[in-house]
């Protein structure tokens, strides 16, 4: 088959993949606090960053610059692995105009901050991400009209100090560069091994894709990639 050809079909199976997926943060910083904060650019592009909270690293910190009525959209899950099917891992958001109430943790002064716990959920929403064919439990999702302008934080932590792994999206907007098509492959690897995907026994694998399919309802793109 010509090059072109197979350019223009893999260039299809990207924009296809892009629909039903988020972009991927893969990134060295730490996230463990303030000062070492994730820094998400575009938050209206829809963002995934894996991550574990441990003993050690109990906090995973986004830092957000966003204008003042900006919906900040969050979305926290799990992956499908038995282990983790009672983790909960819940996230606050920090920012200027916020409640000024008690966080599980400590937090900057000058600014207020609102809790949005899972503890409560007891059958989380399934989903199955078509272009990595992993499986999550979404927790919870939400949108937040910001009400100033300014520096506001995404902090997921456990609040029974439990540990695991966990993923957190932003934005709703999907979006990729052309570039991005070469690097799927890669993420695609990354992404199944955090799902740890390769490594189910096949009767789990079975039982987990008879589950209903959950799809979002949300428009078609992904998150930024950062090394």
């Amino acid at each position: 088959m010509p090059k072109k050809a197979l350019l223009t079909m893999a260039i299809i199976f990207f924009h296809f993949s892009a629909a039903h997926a988020h972009r991927p943060i893969f990134t060295d910083e730490k996230g463990i606090d303030q000062e070492t904060a994730v820094k998400i650019s575009e938050p209206d592009v829809s963002q995934v960053i894996y991550r574990y909270l441990s003993d050690e690293t109990q906090l995973l910190w986004l830092a957000i610059d966003a204008k003042k009525d900006f919906e900040l959209f969050v979305q926290i899950g799990i992956p499908v692995i038995d282990r983790l099917k009672n983790f909960r891992p819940s996230f606050v958001i920090l920012g200027p105009g916020l409640p000024e109430d008690s966080m599980p943790f400590s937090i900057p002064e000058n600014i207020g901050g609102k809790e949005y716990s899972t503890l409560a959920i007891k059958k989380p929403k399934f989903f199955h991400e078509h272009f990595t064919k992993t499986d999550s439990w979404i927790l919870r999702s939400e949108k937040i009209k910001l009400p100033k302008s300014g520096r506001y934080y995404v902090v997921v932590y456990s609040p029974l100090k439990d540990t695991g792994k966990f993923w957190v999206s932003v934005g709703q907007k999907e979006k990729f560069g052309f570039w991005d098509l070469f690097r799927f492959d890669e993420w695609k690897k990354t992404i199944r091994k955090f799902h740890e995907a390769d490594s189910k026994p096949k009767s789990e694998q079975k039982k987990h894709s008879k589950r209903q399919r959950y799809t979002r309802k949300f428009p078609r793109k992904l998150p930024g990639h950062r090394k």
